[in-house]
């Protein structure tokens, strides 16, 4: 007989609310997108990559992330906790929005994700050599990616500094808080509510890698999903990933400016002794950097230690 307990009611509920997430976001994404540009045909999609387009995309882009990541999740907090107020004292402590942090707890985070970027770009190209030899399918693969690196070109392409700093808002700064608020504020938080910890990050993970629509790289995304989690799930802080999670969309800024003077978004890049030799040596060291961080990191929230005490009392 299946007994319908306060854990499975939680995981149930949560399951719900993401997949209606997951659906609604790019169903908000098309309709928005088809009203910009007011045609439906291949015409008007090909309008998107035009420069006077940009602003109108833009808008699209931080309203679907606000109304339908950020908005609902403060809305479901209350659900929680039992206090109707979104902004209140409670629900904010229930999402993990906490005003204090510990300074080198974030340092940490945030360095470990600088580290993490040799690995990552490491394996997306790994990734697009092994699809550039699957054939057909590997060539569809690679071509959503194309258009969806087009796409992310067209929103961080910048002029001018002010330009840039708009482009960062919504490529870095409102991504960073609402995707956070809502994959490890709300849905983690309730995944190792109903399931346990790992079960938790490694679920959100995978979850946040398909949000995000790139087939090619749901591999590198869920990575970065799961390095995301463990932080939250450490400092018990959600401003923590949220600054992970700003310098991971900064620092993919900064190589996309560097980057948009080329004509190829999307390269392959050969595979020779001498390149795997430099990928090899940078990816160690990175690795090993990054080993000794996240050491550094864990001792700083590690049960019984006497800084933890402290950090605790912090957040």
């Amino acid at each position: 007989m299946f007994v319908l307990t306060k854990r499975k009611t939680l995981f149930y509920w949560n399951s719900v609310v993401l997949l209606a997430i997951l659906v609604l976001y790019p169903m908000f994404g098309g309709v928005m997108m088809s009203l910009v540009l007011q045609s439906g045909s291949d015409e008007g999609s090909m309008l998107l990559f035009q420069k006077e387009m940009i602003p109108a995309v833009r808008i699209v882009q931080v309203s679907g992330q606000v109304l339908l990541l950020c908005l609902p999740v403060l809305l479901l907090a209350g659900l929680h906790t039992g206090d109707r107020g979104p902004f209140s004292g409670r629900n904010r402590e229930f999402l993990g929005l906490r005003k204090r942090i510990s300074w080198p707890g974030m340092f940490f985070a945030v360095s470990g994700v600088v580290l993490l970027q040799p690995p990552i770009y490491a394996m997306m190209e790994m990734i697009g050599y092994v699809l550039s030899h699957l054939g057909e399918f590997g060539s569809a693969l690679l071509e959503n990616q194309e258009q969806l690196e087009r796409y992310i070109m067209m929103l961080a392409g910048a002029d001018s500094l002010s330009e840039f700093l708009v482009a960062g808002f919504v490529i870095a700064v409102i991504p960073a808080f609402c995707e956070e608020l809502f994959f490890r504020g709300y849905v983690q938080k309730n995944y190792i509510l109903s399931l346990s910890p790992f079960a938790g990050i490694l679920l959100t993970g995978i979850v946040f890698g398909l949000f995000h629509l790139s087939p090619a790289n749901l591999l590198p995304l869920a990575c970065m999903g799961w390095y995301l989690g463990y932080v939250y799930y450490k400092t018990e802080n959600l401003l923590v990933p949220v600054a992970v999670h700003f310098c991971n969309n900064m620092l993919s800024l900064v190589i996309v400016q560097v980057q948009r003077n080329s004509s190829e978004t999307f390269q392959v890049v050969d595979v020779t002794n001498e390149t795997v030799g430099w990928i090899v040596l940078s990816v160690g060291l990175s690795l090993l950097l990054f080993a000794l961080v996240l050491r550094r990191f864990n001792r700083l929230f590690s049960p019984g230690d006497p800084a933890d005490a402290d950090t605790r009392s912090a957040l």
